[in-house]
């Protein structure tokens, strides 16, 4: 039996710019769109469409909406990534997790979900049968069919947070966590960002959620 595969054509007909505060679909937008479905596209038993609409929602929030792989701090070369998570941990008196390993390395922050420190590294290394490849060029994680490829194993599998579950867990039969799930990621879903209105990050990402479930549908 052929696995389904996304209605790219719909998704973009019925984009919902309206709950993503009016951002539209631009084409860098849909390359990265694209990534994402094309691993999804390939794995055999990821179906439920909940489970995809969270990864995009994920994807949408942890990118700042552009939905290309990025450094930590959008920065845009190693060094000033290395730079913002260095002035961000000795602001909030945190061992700086940035600090570079002997092979010169730093374990800040990449992708289209933010795969941090050295150890996560070598484990999704390990658990796309790449070994130390990740841990060796962490920067390979900024390429959009391999960051798109940890975004989705990583949620599916459950391998960020691992106490938290997996996809299934909060999308199945017989419920549908769309603020709970943020657990999966960061433990952040009760925190109100400034920028919000009063909102929570749980919420925020769950509506993110919902709204791309709305465009997505299979051929």
């Amino acid at each position: 039996m052929t696995e389904p595969v996304v209605d790219r054509h719909y998704f973009k007909q019925h984009f919902p710019s309206s709950a993503l505060n009016g951002k539209s679909l631009t084409p860098e937008r849909m390359h990265g769109f694209d990534a994402i479905f094309d691993v999804w596209d390939k794995i055999v038993s990821y179906d439920a469409l909940e489970w995809l609409a969270y990864e995009l929602a994920t994807a949408w929030h942890e990118t700042g909406a552009r939905m290309q792989p990025v450094r930590e701090g959008f920065a845009t070369t190693d060094k000033d990534a290395y730079d913002t998570v260095t002035k961000y941990c000795a602001k909030k008196g945190i061992y700086n997790y940035a600090t570079r390993h002997p092979n010169g390395n730093s374990y800040y922050g990449r992708g289209y979900v933010q795969l941090t420190h050295g150890v996560n590294y070598k484990k999704m290394g390990k658990h796309l049968g790449m070994n130390d490849r990740l841990y060796d060029d962490p920067d390979a994680v900024l390429d959009p069919a391999l960051g798109a490829t940890i975004l989705i194993t990583g949620m599916m599998d459950g391998l960020f947070r691992p106490a938290s579950g997996t996809l299934f867990d909060y999308f199945n039969g017989s419920s549908q966590r769309w603020f709970d799930a943020r657990a999966l990621i960061n433990g952040d879903k009760n925190v109100k960002p400034k920028w919000a209105g009063g909102k929570k990050i749980g919420t925020i990402v769950g509506d993110y959620g919902k709204a791309f479930l709305t465009a997505l549908k299979y051929q």
